[in-house]
């Protein structure tokens, strides 16, 4: 996003709040993949979904366009480290994505969880993520996702990455999963798992693993390399106020079962 761009964009956003309406409109970049009800094409070809909604209600408020891009997760986070990508959804902060993207404040938690075939939860009793490279256990897991702090560090440890069997999406996983070629499954998001799997059938062949993990708080990211700081601040007092109004309640019941 170029100087013009940037300046028009927080001027948009001091508008929202009571300040002179910037003289130029704003674009923002947003990369996305499919996430169940969170971010979906719909019948019309055009992006849809929880976030999707949350997203133009802050382009309303600051008068910024939006432009989607779908493209792999990895991908995504790539774009955003060079700036050819100003946002993105449904992402959780961590050191190494501090270093290269401002975060908004939370505006939902997802839960993390491992998943496996149904009756078999009871044939891995996993103690914990670190006695997955001990057991020969092999756990799918998404490129790009950030599990936890705990894994992110486990993951350094070459003996347990290479427990670890990568691919590009929820579905692929889950396919994996249901033909044994991996043993479980790492999901950053329950309620997307879910999702994913009542849209494949197969939501009666998995179950959950007793192992537990702490929620995850989720935010909007945006790069640091075209982002400026006041953009952030327009966003999070949209989104504050989106949770103290009832709108944001209302978009995920909207789309939540």
């Amino acid at each position: 996003m170029g100087v013009i761009r940037l300046a028009a964009f927080l001027m948009a956003s001091l508008a929202s709040i009571g300040w002179p309406a910037a003289a130029e409109s704003c674009e923002l970049r947003v990369g996305w993949e499919p996430y169940a009800v969170y971010t979906f094409t719909d019948q019309d070809g055009q992006p849809a979904g929880v976030d999707v909604e949350l997203l133009r209600e802050v382009a309303r408020e600051t008068g910024c366009k939006l432009i989607f891009k779908e493209l792999p997760w990895a991908r995504v986070i790539l774009e955003i480290q060079s700036g050819m990508l100003e946002v993105t959804t449904s992402a959780s902060r961590n050191a190494e994505r501090d270093g290269f993207a401002h975060f908004s404040v939370p505006y939902r938690e997802a839960e993390v969880a491992i998943f496996v075939k149904k009756g078999q939860a009871q044939s891995h009793p996993l103690e914990s993520l670190a006695s997955i490279k001990t057991t020969g256990f092999r756990l799918g897991a998404i490129a790009g996702y950030h599990y936890t702090d705990k894994f992110g560090e486990l993951m350094k440890d070459p003996d347990f990455a290479a427990q670890i069997d990568v691919s590009v999406d929820y579905p692929t996983n889950l396919r994996k999963l249901v033909h044994g070629r991996i043993d479980g499954y790492i999901v950053d998001d329950v309620g997307v798992l879910v999702a994913e799997a009542r849209a494949l059938g197969i939501e009666d062949q998995i179950e959950r693993h007793p192992l537990r993990f702490p929620g995850e708080p989720l935010h909007v990211m945006f790069s640091r390399e075209s982002v400026d700081p006041g953009i952030v601040q327009a966003a999070n007092r949209i989104i504050q106020a989106m949770r103290a109004d009832g709108r944001m309640a209302q978009i995920m019941d909207k789309y939540l079962p």
